[in-house]
């Protein structure tokens, strides 16, 4: 399993902050619950909590977070983060695990989507197989704000921006969960997306937000179009 301070690492922001300094002021959010409160049990999985040394919450500025490790009878362990910044055109900001993995020595084997949602309720999640000398580990994670769930990272940078410069709260959070696979590919694979069915409905109940209207860059205004940096739109523009 990941040491702390690979975890922390893995949300830490590395650079390329885009655009929030100038973000007209948002609205605080009022949907988020205290992460202390996240359930300890989720069906047959128990867990242990794994706090941060305060130093390194600081470093991540992260404005609330739970970081747990599970269990169920004899099946491997999966480590659950879920780390919530209130506002992120302060600078405090969520990056990619791919950004930050390699310098901890975790070398990326392959990455997908999966799915983890239902028919009714689709959820698209980022799959990272990655690897440390003999160690191989498997990382499922995603972003999440306004009820949306997103995999993309720069989809969650334009809606960040979006969702600010329409002077909405720009909080939001990520969700990591990570498991060995030393007992397989296919068997870690199995584990986590199982696992993540389970949580998913939890965090989407302690991320409680106002649903977004179906937004598009047509529906903002031109000042508000403006407001996107040339470099989010082109990443935006990339990414669709």
């Amino acid at each position: 399993m990941s040491l702390p301070r690979t975890l922390a690492a893995c949300v830490v922001l590395a650079g390329g902050i885009f655009a929030t300094h100038s973000i007209k002021p948002a609205l605080v959010s009022q949907g988020h619950r205290p992460l202390r409160d996240f359930p300890s049990a989720i069906d047959s999985w128990r867990s242990e909590d794994e706090p941060f040394d305060p130093e390194v919450v600081q470093e991540i500025g992260v404005d609330d977070y739970t970081n747990r490790e599970y269990f169920s009878g004899g099946s491997r362990s999966i480590e659950l983060y879920i780390g919530y910044y209130k506002d992120q055109r302060s600078g405090d900001a969520i990056h990619s695990p791919k950004n930050c993995l390699p310098g901890e020595g975790w070398e990326p084997v392959h990455s997908s989507r999966v799915q983890i949602g239902s028919a009714g309720s689709p959820a698209t999640v980022n799959e990272y197989l990655v690897e440390k000398g003999s160690e191989r580990d498997l990382v499922l994670y995603w972003y999440q704000t306004h009820g949306r769930i997103v995999a993309s990272e720069y989809w969650a940078k334009f809606w960040l921006v979006a969702d600010g410069v329409r002077g909405r709260s720009t909080d939001g959070a990520m969700i990591r969960l990570w498991t060995t696979a030393e007992d397989g590919e296919e068997n870690a694979q199995a584990r986590a997306m199982e696992f993540a069915r389970r949580v998913y409905p939890e965090v989407s109940e302690f991320l409680r937000n106002e649903p977004p209207r179906a937004t598009s860059t047509a529906s903002l205004t031109i000042s508000q179009r403006q407001e996107l940096t040339s470099e989010s739109r082109s990443k935006f523009l990339s990414s669709n």
